[in-house]
């Protein structure tokens, strides 16, 4: 199989498509469709930038989550980039197959097995292409030029794929077929939610509304629109990560005058004028109205904006987590710290950590420097022993928790 696979380099990438369409055909004529759901790659992590590629990179394979361990379609599995040699794997068990470079970042979620990439590097300045095979099925991916710090994840059963934030070893119900939205599972509404409204700010700053994902994947733009204010707000290669808020104006480039930084995500729409005195604004998935917010001259004041939970006065573009009130979201976790003063070599550091998404703690020095890192899995609801060895001075340090664009930073101090 895999010398036959080999063989494609031969064609090139001009022909690969018609020699895999030719070869799924041929497989699908001798064996017909199969009872199970074949193995399929839905996302790859080439270029990580706030870690190492040994520690940050993964492929993410999904397996039939409805099959029983017995049925496997195969005993083994085999993934291969190009030509290099195969790497080959008992058929996993579970619903997803994670592979990392090592072990210790392997993420402890049930369903989900992990196996080692070895030396196998990930192209992260080209495009690339992969195969996997496990008896009679067969999956290929053609990767796109990756970019910094953005995964690459499957669109459906489509052969293309999107730029997004990394999400190992998590569904991804606006990506991935067959998975229900969060969202759904839990009927708690929409994760997106209209997080702050400038309607009526001091000329000549442009209107914008601010929007927040509350969810816990990333979403595409192209699903959601202002209802009734012109088309959807990008294509599907645009995404909303992980509590990350946006803002949306008609005019980006005098908005990011006004604001004066660079760190706020800015989105250009045609979302027509929002009345001064009296109006509304909603965000739709279709035809469906997901959220919205309605104002009058007795609950928001001009010029200032203001934020729809509370109706308080609010100048907060593309807030995150270390820079908002805490009224203005809800934190996808919570923690504690066993204390913020230590002994240097003497008290231990402890924090608890209690959520549903996974959640990075993280040690920095005074500096910033990062000196310890670890991937907390969800609802894990449990004391976690950060060591303090890598930090040289005493003085102040910092122990900083995120989830997705959500970041907490707490200090802490360090005493001889």
């Amino acid at each position: 199989m895999f010398k036959l696979l080999g063989n494609l380099r031969l064609a090139g990438f001009l022909g690969l498509w018609r020699f895999l369409f030719l070869l799924s055909l041929l497989l699908l004529l001798r064996c017909g469709t199969p009872a199970y759901a074949c193995p399929q790659f839905v996302e790859f992590f080439p270029d990580p930038v706030e870690v190492s590629d040994q520690e940050g990179e993964f492929v993410e394979i999904r397996l039939d989550k409805d099959l029983d361990f017995e049925d496997a379609p195969s005993e083994s599995l085999a993934v291969q980039l190009e030509g290099k040699p195969a790497l080959k794997f008992a058929y996993p068990r579970g619903k997803r197959f994670l592979l990392v470079h090592d072990s210790a970042f392997c993420i402890r979620e049930e369903g989900l097995t992990c196996g080692l990439l070895g030396s196998v590097a990930l192209p992260n300045s080209r495009e690339s292409v992969w195969f996997l095979s496990a008896g009679d099925c067969l999956d290929s991916a053609v990767l796109p030029r990756p970019k910094p710090g953005k995964s690459l994840q499957r669109i459906k059963e489509t052969d293309e794929w999107v730029v997004a934030e990394p999400t190992p070893g998590i569904e991804d119900s606006y990506y991935e077929r067959g998975v229900i939205p969060e969202s759904d599972k839990r009927d708690s509404g929409a994760p997106l939610k209209i997080s702050e409204v400038h309607h009526c700010p001091l000329e000549p700053e442009p209107e914008w509304v601010e929007v927040y994902n509350a969810g816990a994947a990333p979403l595409p733009l192209s699903k959601f629109s202002f209802c009734g204010r012109g088309s959807s707000w990008g294509s599907s290669r645009d995404t909303i990560a992980p509590y990350e808020a946006v803002v949306f104006t008609k005019d980006t480039l005098l908005l990011r005058e006004f604001f004066g930084f660079r760190e706020v995500r800015l989105f250009q729409v045609s979302m027509g004028y929002l009345n001064n005195t009296a109006g509304s604004v909603a965000i739709c998935r279709g035809e469906t109205v997901i959220d919205s917010v309605a104002w009058n001259k007795n609950t928001a004041k001009c010029p200032a904006g203001f934020n729809p939970q509370t109706f308080d006065a609010e100048n907060t573009p593309g807030f995150l987590g270390h820079r908002i009130n805490s009224k203005k979201i809800e934190a996808p976790f919570s923690y504690k710290l066993s204390s913020r003063i230590l002994r240097k070599g003497k008290t231990p550091l402890r924090v608890y950590v209690e959520g549903d998404v996974p959640v990075t703690l993280r040690l920095l020095d005074s500096a910033g420097r990062e000196q310890w890192k670890r991937q907390v899995p969800p609802q894990s609801n449990a004391w976690w022993v950060v060591p303090l060895e890598g930090v040289s001075k005493v003085g102040v340090a910092y122990v900083v928790l995120s989830a997705g664009r959500y970041e907490k930073q707490i200090g802490i101090l360090l005493r001889p």
